[in-house]
C-alpha cells in the first residue's frame, strides 16, 4: 500500500482559501460528512504507537457534477507511526471498503480492540493538479486545511499558493479532540455535531 503524505494547517475560516482555490483552477469534488470510529486496545497501545485503526461512515452532503459517484460503503483504515518529518506526515496507509460495519465491529471487538472515540467532520474536497486538497470543519475545534501531495516539497508549494501563514499543526484529529473534552470537563465517547451543539469550550 501507498504511503500518506499529508499536512494540516488550522485557519479560521474558509472564505479566502476558497476564493484561492477558485483562482488556482481547482477543481470541487464534492463535500461529506464523514463520521469515524477509532478502535484500540484496552491500554491504548495503538495510539501510544502513532498509529490508527478506524471505520469511516460516509455521508454524501454535496455532489459536484462530472465527478465519480462517492463510494459510500464504510471504510476501514489502518495509518502506521508518521515519523520525525518536520513540514508533513508521511505514513503507511492501508485501506478497504467493506460491506458491515457492525459485522467488522464484532470482529474487531473479538479480537480484544474496542471502540474509544467516534469523531464527525464536514469535508469539501477539491483536486489542484496532483494534489488534494480538503477543508475540513469539526465540532469543538474548529476549520482546517489539509494537503496531501506526491512529497512534502509539493505541500509546502501549495501551502504558499494558498497563502496560509499557520505551520502545520501535527496533532492527529483524535488527539486534538480528546484535549478539547477535557478542557470542558466532559468524558466524550461520540463527538459529533449533534453531541456537541451545547458545548462552550473554556
Amino acid at each position: 500500500m501507498a504511503n500518506e503524505i499529508e499536512a494540516k494547517f488550522k485557519v479560521a475560516d474558509f472564505r479566502a482559501i476558497r476564493k484561492r482555490l477558485a483562482e488556482l483552477g481547482a477543481v470541487y469534488l464534492g463535500t461529506n460528512l464523514q463520521t469515524d470510529a477509532y478502535y484500540d486496545t484496552p491500554d491504548r497501545s495503538l495510539l501510544g504507537g502513532d498509529k490508527g485503526l478506524r471505520i469511516r461512515k460516509t455521508r454524501v452532503l454535496r455532489t459536484a457534477p462530472g465527478t465519480e459517484k462517492c463510494d459510500t460503503r464504510p471504510l476501514l483504515t489502518y495509518k502506521g507511526p508518521a515519523g520525525d518529518h518536520q513540514q508533513a506526515k508521511i505514513r503507511r496507509e492501508i485501506q478497504t471498503h467493506i460491506d458491515s460495519q457492525d459485522a467488522m465491529n464484532e470482529i474487531l471487538t473479538a479480537l480484544g480492540l474496542t471502540p474509544t472515540l467516534t469523531i464527525q467532520k464536514k469535508r469539501a474536497g477539491y483536486r489542484l493538479g496532483k494534489c488534494l486538497i480538503e477543508l475540513d470543519e469539526l465540532p469543538l475545534i474548529g476549520r482546517f486545511v489539509e494537503i496531501e501531495a506526491p512529497n512534502p516539497k509539493r505541500i509546502e508549494t501549495v501551502r504558499r499558493k494558498l497563502r496560509i501563514e499557520a505551520e502545520p499543526c501535527c496533532e492527529h484529529y483524535i488527539t486534538l479532540l480528546s484535549e478539547a473534552c477535557e478542557r470542558i470537563s466532559q468524558s466524550c465517547l461520540e463527538v459529533t455535531f449533534d453531541n456537541c451543539t451545547d458545548c462552550n469550550l473554556i
